[in-house]
Parts: structure tokens; sequence; C-alpha cells
């Protein structure tokens, strides 16, 4: 029996139209982005000048970063102003609201926070106690106790009575703890109507 043989049918390429130019011949334009010749002097869209092409080198998509640099600089200042405000503001405004918050106290820091406030209330309720208050001539504050609310104090002072005369005499005062608008425990003072003003001493007489 004859062999009978199959041969593929091989198709031939027939020569095509040849490329007009490759990638390497060509430019984009850095302002609209329009492919140009490499040669070609500016864009034909735009008419953007191409930088080189005077010298017939053309445009260098590939440039060196201290070539492309100095033309990118104000960008990266607007850039780097842009993060200083959009982050430094929220930082400085973060760090104004902590130096502004209450720092923990000790127990020593507090005690004498509280002495010295009690003394401050207790002569501006003087000045409500005394009617004609003169002047002060003698405070104390008897706190050894941690709680204020177990503290007293004393005033000594002078004032006019109602027919111009001048007498001394002995005030006293307690103290209370409330919260105040810092978020802290403050020291207030209250006069102590169980023991009524006292005089001690009547220095000059009315006329």
């Amino acid at each position: 029996m004859p062999t009978i043989l199959f041969i593929p049918k091989v198709w031939l390429a027939t020569p095509g139209p040849a490329v007009s130019a490759s990638y390497s011949d060509q430019a984009t334009c850095s302002r609209c982005g329009t492919v140009v010749e490499r040669n070609a002097v500016s864009c034909t869209r735009c008419g953007q000048a191409l930088r080189g092409n005077a010298s017939g080198g053309g445009m260098d998509n590939h440039r060196p970063f201290a070539e492309w640099w100095p033309e990118s600089a104000g960008i990266w200042l607007i850039v780097a102003t842009l993060l200083v405000v959009v982050v430094g503001t929220p930082l400085y405004w973060l760090q104004n609201q902590y130096a502004q918050m209450p720092k923990p106290e000790s127990e020593w820091q507090q005690k004498r926070r509280f002495q010295a406030e009690a003394e401050v209330e207790m002569l501006k309720e003087c000045t409500n106690v005394i009617v004609g208050l003169s002047r002060i001539i003698r405070t104390s504050v008897l706190d050894a106790e941690d709680n204020p609310q177990q503290w007293s104090g004393n005033i000594t002072a002078e004032y006019v009575n109602h027919m111009g005369g001048v007498e001394r005499t002995n005030v006293v005062f307690r103290f209370s703890t409330d919260t105040g608008p810092d978020g802290l425990m403050h020291v207030r003072s209250w006069f102590d109507t169980g023991q009524a003003p006292r005089v001690t001493k009547k220095l000059r007489t009315g006329y």
C-alpha cells in the first residue's frame, strides 16, 4: 500500500510597511504629553520648546536627577509648606492643650496648695464678715489634719464701729472643699456662726 505524506502548508509572511519610527526616535512633551519626533524643536500641539533639541540631541525622557530637580523645586517647596501647616498646626494645638492640663499632684504638693488657698479664702471672707474693716493684724490656720474640713482659722483685725471709734476683734472661720472648673479640689472658707466676732480691745472712741 503506498504511503501518503502530509506536508503542512506554511504561510510566508508578506513584507509589510516599515515602522515609521522606533520608540527611541520619539519623545514626550513635558507640558501636554504629546508624542513628538525626537529631533523636533517644539511640540506640535502646545508649542512647548523641547529641551536639548537646539543642539540636535533631542529631549531625554530619562534625564538624571540633577537635571530635573531644579524644575520641580517649587513643587517640593509647596508640598513642604503644606506638610508644615497640616501636620504642625495640630501638633502645636495639642502641645498647648497639654500644657494647660492640670498636672498630677503629690499629697505634699496638694496640702501646700490647700494651706495657701485657706488663708486667701479666709481673708476674702473676712471683708464680708467684719463691717468697717480697717486692717488685718494677724491670721492663723490650724491645719495639722490632712482633711481641710477639719481645719479652723482665726483673724485678728481692727474695724471702725458705728460711732467712729476703732476696735479690735477676733473672728473664727471654718473650711470646706469643692471641685473647681479646672477639675482640682479647692479650699473654701466660711464664717463660723457659732463663734460670733468678739471685741478684744477698744483702741479709740468715736466723737
